[in-house]
This record gives structure tokens, sequence and C-alpha cells, in this order.
């Protein structure tokens, strides 16, 4: 300790900002002592603990720019003992009181208890009734937040132990009902102190301890009771936390994200059931191997880590499988690019249930090849991206926070069935196992739905539809947009299309196909039916007369579309949520549909 009171692991304030000492000493070419310190907030110093090319502190912060250096003489923020930050936050006007009290040197007593004193004089006690029901509704309180109230411990500065047992015998006579306690982001140094606040509070349940940074975890602390804990952006090791959560014996949510974590060594107890490890730097489920030798974990977020696959690379594969109580994982916003890592969640979460897999760079992708989809290589949209997830995944229940309903399930599967068949067929026979090989659930969803037909030669005629078969329950659509007012051609695309669809979902594909604004526009279906026309709705009324009609009635069947009399019968698929299996005949395996966009007001 320097004689200015500084000493390593040091927690300060200067002017809000917090930090931690982590050098006292000289720094060449300068004269006088320095504090080398790392700020909480990394964008708030000028480098990594180095002058002039000589390093004199690391930060625990990977960041490049967590360090300073600030003279030991520089004003700091005042710290606060626990219950001196509770009153600031709860019962202001009573710190008011006693702070004016110390000013004027009167005796400071609690209102609760005996007559207020100012200067050696009982004072009236007008306006002290209030004060006195804040004091009360401490006695209440059974959620507190005291995050960033400048909280040091127990006592705002280190105190003997018959001063230290009189503030913890205080708190537990203040607020004995807590059960969820935030001291985020406070100067906490020494785990003694928040065990000694802590094993006050008989009923806590609940504690965050999120942005502090905390000097060697102590042996005999005391945490009974407290089930859930919260150690987000404290920058403490893996082994750390293990050897922290062992004294916590009630524990059954952890909380740890934002520690730098790449791999997890240490086992920790096996009464845990939800395990949160958000932005931290995984980038393999094999290097959280650990966690699956715990039998009753229930949950595990995964969220904003760097993971890109199931087993890190230049490791043998050994096979990874969580306990099937091992029900919802969150792996949302990482850098999944592929389709093999979901492939390989079945196997690696046997019991999974629930699963938020968005905001990965693989749904930005194509759903497959042009050559093999027939559309342009455009991002899969949400509801690709959903289908062609769930149908890999027999187990899922819910997806992204979406209830999967059976029909979403047949939706998905049929789409997927059609897509594995159109690349099969597009690649030659030679490399159809290695193409199976990456779609593992291909033979289970043949023998659910019928296998999808493979036609690979180009002249192969027209089969006769299995009514089972996956053609069957799909719909060719053949949609077509006339372009510069019938004049300058039109616009083709084609689509397969599950008869379950609505056409909610159908209009949804067209915008897309087409670049439209979602249901702006009309689908009309063109359908092989004639019906004839009458004398009143003819363009020319001149040029008609009873022997045109008698020569259109006798063709009958021979009739042309074309013919004077006739036009195709036309169907617009008007919104609505029946499916649009409901306007076809179950044998219709090809429909022509007309998109028509208003013109421009």
């Amino acid at each position: 300790m320097s004689q200015l009171g500084c000493y390593l692991n040091q927690r300060r304030s200067y002017n809000g900002d917090l930090c931690t000492v982590r050098y006292v000493g000289t720094v060449e070419g300068t004269s006088g002592e320095w504090l080398g310190v790392e700020w909480d907030d990394p964008t708030r110093g000028k480098h990594a603990g180095q002058h002039q090319g000589v390093n004199y502190f690391t930060c625990k912060n990977k960041h490049p720019t967590a360090g300073s250096f600030v003279r030991p003489s520089r004003a700091t923020d005042s710290p606060r003992g626990f219950l001196e930050a509770l009153r600031q936050k709860y019962a202001s006007e009573f710190e008011e009181t006693l702070a004016r009290q110390k000013l004027e040197g009167g005796t400071i007593e609690d209102p609760l208890q005996k007559p207020i004193e100012i200067g050696g004089k009982v004072v009236e006690e007008v306006g002290f009734d209030k004060i006195r029901k804040q004091l009360a509704e401490l006695q209440d309180l059974k959620i507190v937040l005291v995050d960033g109230l400048l909280v040091a411990g127990i006592l705002a500065r280190e105190g003997d132990s018959e001063t230290r047992g009189v503030a913890l015998k205080e708190i537990e006579q203040t607020c004995p009902k807590i059960m969820e306690l935030d001291l985020s982001r406070n100067l906490l140094e020494r785990w003694c102190d928040v065990s000694g606040v802590c094993g006050q509070l008989k009923r806590l349940k609940k504690l965050k301890l999120n942005g502090n940074r905390f000097g060697p975890i102590e042996e005999g602390l005391s945490f009974d009771g407290i089930t859930e804990l919260h150690l987000d952006d404290t920058l403490l090791a893996w082994d750390e936390i293990s050897l922290l959560v062992s004294q916590f014996p009630s524990l059954t949510t952890l909380s740890a994200c934002a520690n730098q974590f790449s791999a997890l060594s240490a086992p920790i107890t096996d009464a845990i059931t939800t395990i949160n490890l958000e932005n931290n730097e995984i980038s393999s489920l094999s290097s959280i191997k650990v966690l699956s030798l715990m039998p009753n974990l229930e949950h595990l977020s995964l969220r904003g880590n760097n993971i890109d696959k199931i087993y890190a690379h230049g490791t043998a594969e050994t096979p990874i499988q969580f306990s099937r109580s091992l029900k919802s994982i969150d792996i949302s916003r990482n850098k999944i690019n592929t389709w093999i890592p979901v492939n390989q969640l079945a196997d690696v979460f046997p019991g999974l249930e629930t699963l938020r897999i968005s905001g990965n760079p693989l749904f930005n992708q194509p759903v497959g090849p042009s050559s093999v989809t027939g559309m342009p290589e455009k991002p899969m949209t949400v509801d690709e991206a959903y289908m062609l997830t769930l149908s890999r995944l027999s187990s899922l229940q819910m997806l992204n926070y979406g209830k999967i309903t059976a029909k979403d399930r047949t939706n998905g599967e049929l789409y997927y069935l059609s897509l594995i068949g159109k690349e099969l067929s597009a690649s030659p026979e030679s490399a159809e196992l290695e193409i199976l090989a990456t779609h593992p659930r291909y033979k289970e969803l043949c023998e659910l739905h019928e296998q999808p037909t493979i036609s690979r030669a180009p002249d192969v005629g027209e089969l006769a539809v299995n009514p089972r078969s996956v053609a069957a329950r799909l719909v060719k659509m053949v949609f077509y947009m006339r372009l510069g007012g019938g004049a300058g051609g039109e616009t083709v695309k084609v689509k397969e299309i599950p008869r379950s669809f609505d056409t909610y979902q159908v209009k949804a594909i067209v915008s897309r196909l087409f670049n439209l604004t979602p249901f702006e526009f009309r689908l009309v279906w063109e359908t092989d039916e004639l019906d004839p026309v009458s004398k009143d709705n003819m363009e020319d009324d001149d040029g008609w007369d009873s022997e045109d009609e008698v020569k259109n009635d006798s063709s009958k069947d021979g009739v042309n579309p074309g013919d004077a009399g006739f036009v195709r019968r036309e169907v617009e698929l008007v919104d609505t949520t029946k499916d649009i299996g409901f306007w076809f005949e179950s044998d219709l395996v090809e429909a022509r549909i007309r998109v028509e966009v208003p013109p421009c007001s």
C-alpha cells in the first residue's frame, strides 16, 4: 500500500467512472507516483497498461484501451456502506436529516425509536412522520436495487470488527424481508463483504453482482438460501466461478455473461438447472463439454457467442451428449453458417424441445443454388428458415419463441423433402450418397411422407402421381406478370408450394419473387375450364349472330379458349386463411397464376 492509501485491486470512482487499481508506482520519464487503473468501461482508457514500450500492468479486459495512469492525489467519488446506499435510494429524507445532524453537531438517533434532536435539543416532530413512514417501509422491502450507488461493502471504509458487527446487526433489523438484491456496478472488492450482507438477509433468493471486480475468493463464505446468482461482466475466470458456486449450496440458476470465456474446464454443482453464458467467446460446443456432465441442467443460453460448429477444429470428435433434462437451448446471434451443426443438434441435445437460433449468418443465405431451386439466389425468408430448421429436428416444440403446430411441421417437412428431391434431380446418381449424408432425416421423412420424385433424365415423361407422395401435396404454381401494360412481354416464376399454405403465405412468396410490396397485388388463377359469354357481354354486338352461336354450341369439347363466345374461367385467390388446397382439385399438379399490380395513382 502506498503512503496515500492506494493498493492493488482497490476499487475507485472518478466522476462516476469506475475502475480498479492494477499498478502503484513510478513511470519512467515522469516524476512521482502513479496509479495504473483498469476502467470498467474499456473505451474510457488510452492503452492496455503500457507506456513508451514498457508494460507496467495487465488489464483483465482484453480491450486495447482499458487502462490509464492517474495521480494518487486525484479526487475520487465518496464510497458508501450498504445501509447508507439503501437509505439514499429508498429513504433519502432520512439520509438528509442524518447529514444535517452531523453538520450541526447534533446527536444521531433513529427517528423510529427516539425523539429527534438537532444541536442537543429535541425539535418539533413536524414533517418527520414521513421519515418514520419511509423507515418503516424499509422493513417491508422485498426487492432492493442499489446498483451503481458506490457501495464499497458493509461499511463505506474499513472498520474494526466491533463496528462491522454493529453494522451487520443493523442490516438485519432494517431490511429483514429482502428476497432480491442488486449490488451491480459498485465498488465491491472482497467476497467477505458480500457474504456478510447476504448472511443477514435470511430470505434472500436472488443476488446480482454484475459489473463488479472482485479480489481472490475466500473460503468459509455464507450464501445459504440463494437460488439465483448473476455474475455478468465481472471478468472472473471460469475456475473462479466454479470455486465460488460451490459455496452456494441452494443455487439453481447461474448467469455468467460477458466474461470473455472461450472454454469451460472445471465442473460446477449438479443442482444447477439454468445457465446463461451469453456474449462470451465460445466458438464450439465441445469447448463447454464439462456442462454435459450436469444431470439436472434444463436451460442453456449461449446467445451472442462465436459458435460456428459442434466440435473444435483439430480435436478428436469425441461425441458430446447432454442430459435429456436439457430441453431449452439458445444459440441465436452466433456464427453458424451451414446446416451441418444444425443437423447435429439432435444428437448433442437428445431432449431438445425449445430452440432459439435466429440471427445466425446461415439464414442470410439462399435456400439453395438457383440451379436446384429455380429461384434467384436471395436470402431465405423467415418462413423458409423456420420450415428448414424445424424439419431437421423432430423433437422441437418451440422455435424462436413460436409454438410449432402439426400443420407447421407437415408444411416444413414437405418443403424440405421437395428441396432434397430437386437437389438429387439436379445431381448425377453417383453423388446421391454424398448428398443424402447432409440430410440425416431424409429416410425418416420419406417414411412419413413418401419419397419425392427424382427425375434426372431430361426426357422423362409425366408419370402418374401417387396420391400419398410429396408431389401430390405440392402444387406447381406458375406465376407470371405482364410488363409494360401487356406490350413488354412477361416475367415468369415457378414455385412448388404445399397445398396446406394459405393465401397470405402464397402472397408473401410472390412478393419476394417479383420484388413487390406485400399484399398490394392480386393473384388470379387461370383455370382450364371455359365459360360461355352471353350476347350482352360481347364486345362487338353487331358482329354476333345466331349462326356463330350454333357454331360455338356445336363445338363443345373441341372449342378453343380463343373462340368467340367462350372465355377461360378465372378465380381470384382472395386473402383468406383457408388452405390453397380449398381452391384446387386434388389431382391438380400445376396452376397458372396471373399477378396483377394496380397502376400507380
